[in-house]
């Protein structure tokens, strides 16, 4: 490992990725004083992997806090990512000529040997692994921010051919006419290398941040591709408009209120003065609501290895607060599940959700927020169910990409529908009149840095939890999950966060099975 820290000012850090130590508070220090004191970073690699995007992660998420961007962090590493994995794609097809004794340079040579290279290697890039370590073939990442903007910008040693510029060019003015993805996919041309589909979401990512996409730019710089982004300090954020999204907001407006009989359970819920009678003499009244009481209450695993079966146990065991989070779950769920298809498996994934954030508080002594956090669990996807309801072929689609190219659900939705299924759920929350904390908690649920500080427990906590759900899902890796979070919970070493999690696993399933 190289990492040097810089005599001058004007000189650069610069970490061979691959070879850094992921628990080094002392690296992790210099690079907060760097980015504190505007000082540049240099990052080079070989080779990318799930470590490497957690070091960038990073960097980027300090550096547009420092900028007050960080709303923008998704978005930024989605965009970087891509860039990232497009310069590693040209080095390997630099080595793959070399190896195969293939004339870059040469038309009919470069035609056969792209055919080659997008059968054996593109879809299988672990595949080239070890020869892009051992080869002269580098990617540079340059950070630098002032006052008036963020600066990106990523080299590698293999210069792009004059065709492929072209060609890249060529994609980058007709991505400019599109809207948003839903417009764009139909038209995008099978390309097995993805250059096409990656152009297309850099180019709408930009536009959805308030960023002229001429402040991307890709060109030769001598032997080098470079590739640069600036993110100005004032951005110009347009609106996304789609059918899908003005059908959403429609439907929104069409929720109905929570009846009377749930508004009066709450109200006794808050009364000191209540009985449990009294709220289990109107519970009683509905059924239904009784028995999702009783449900719900056993899922939360609230009364450890007992189950309950009856109404008045489910009362007396959970609490007036856990009651009143139970109920208003319970009647979203129903409200919902009435109006459209009923969605177990998201409902089932948020009683885990509950599940994990009730014991990660509890583990934190966090006892303030322990029922906030609960409630917000249950309740944290109530826009996936109308996203899901509206067009169900788009949300797959987004669905597949996302897995794909391993970018966040919200970004992909922003940038193709025009909001995220984040953003529906705090426009329902709204809606239903609930409390700040849990209108941040669903709307910052996949971004918990832009979630505001008087918050940031709870909203930390449903995050957390929701990661750890998202990884047994496959949809995430232990990596993905924000450093600044995982520091905030203790949970920064790999070895502790995973035997955490395994833990809270363990004793969800130990309730299911009860």
């Amino acid at each position: 490992m190289l990492f040097r820290l810089a005599h001058a000012q004007a000189e650069i850090i610069h970490i061979i990725i691959y070879h850094l130590p992921m628990d080094d508070l002392t690296n992790r220090k210099i690079i907060a004083e760097r980015i504190e004191k505007q000082q540049p970073i240099k990052l080079s690699f070989r080779y990318v992997n799930e470590k490497v995007l957690m070091v960038l992660n990073s960097i980027v998420a300090r550096i547009l806090a420092h900028q007050d961007q960080v709303f923008l962090l998704n978005s930024t590493i989605t965009i970087l990512r891509e860039i990232i994995i497009n310069a590693l794609k040209a080095n390997a097809k630099r080595i793959f000529f070399i190896k195969n004794q293939l004339d870059i340079n040469n038309n009919a040579a470069y035609m056969s040997g792209m055919n080659k290279f997008k059968k054996e290697v593109i879809g299988e890039f672990e595949s080239v692994e070890e020869d892009l370590k051992r080869s002269d073939f580098y990617v540079h990442i340059t950070f630098q921010h002032d006052d008036k903007s963020i600066r990106i910008m990523v080299e590698n040693n293999s210069p792009i051919l004059p065709v492929e510029l072209e060609r890249i060019n060529f994609r980058i003015e007709k991505a400019l006419k599109y809207n948003d993805f839903s417009e764009a996919y139909a038209e995008i041309e099978d390309d097995s290398e993805g250059a096409g589909l990656g152009i297309v979401l850099t180019i709408l990512l930009l536009k959805n941040m308030g960023i002229d996409p001429k402040n991307y730019h890709i060109s030769n710089e001598g032997k080098n591709t470079r590739t640069s982004l600036s993110i100005p300090a004032v951005l110009q954020p347009g609106e996304i408009t789609t059918k899908v999204k003005t059908k959403i907001l429609n439907e929104i407006d069409g929720i109905p209120t929570f009846p009377e009989n749930i508004v009066q359970l709450q109200r006794l819920c808050s009364d000191p003065e209540s009985s449990i009678d009294q709220i289990v003499k109107r519970l009683k009244l509905d059924p239904a609501l009784s028995t999702d009481v009783i449900k719900l209450s056993n899922s939360a695993g609230i009364a450890p290895h007992k189950h309950i079966e009856d109404i008045k146990t489910a009362v007396v065991t959970i609490g007036m607060k856990n009651l009143n989070a139970i109920l208003v779950a319970s009647n979203a769920r129903r409200i919902l599940n009435e109006r459209y298809t009923s969605f177990e498996l998201i409902w089932e994934h948020c009683n885990r959700v509950a599940f994990y954030a009730r014991n990660i508080a509890l583990s934190l002594r966090q006892t303030a927020i322990i029922e906030n956090v609960y409630m917000a669990g249950l309740l944290h996807d109530l826009g996936k169910i109308i996203l899901l309801a509206t067009d169900k072929k788009l949300v797959r689609k987004i669905a597949e990409i996302v897995n794909n190219r391993k970018i966040t659900t919200t970004t992909m939705e922003e940038i193709s529908i025009g909001i995220s299924h984040s953003a529906i759920g705090s426009l329902i929350a709204q809606r239903w009149n609930f409390p700040d904390y849990l209108i941040e908690a669903i709307a910052y649920h996949h971004s918990p840095l832009n979630g505001s500080e008087k918050y940031r427990d709870i909203v930390f906590t449903i995050y957390l939890a929701n990661m750890m759900a998202g990884i047994e899902d496959r949809r995430y890796t232990n990596y993905y999950i924000e450093e600044t979070v995982l520091e905030r919970c203790g949970l920064l070493d790999l070895n502790k966060f995973k035997s955490f999690h395994d833990r809270l696993k363990a004793k969800y399933d130990s309730t299911k099975r009860l």
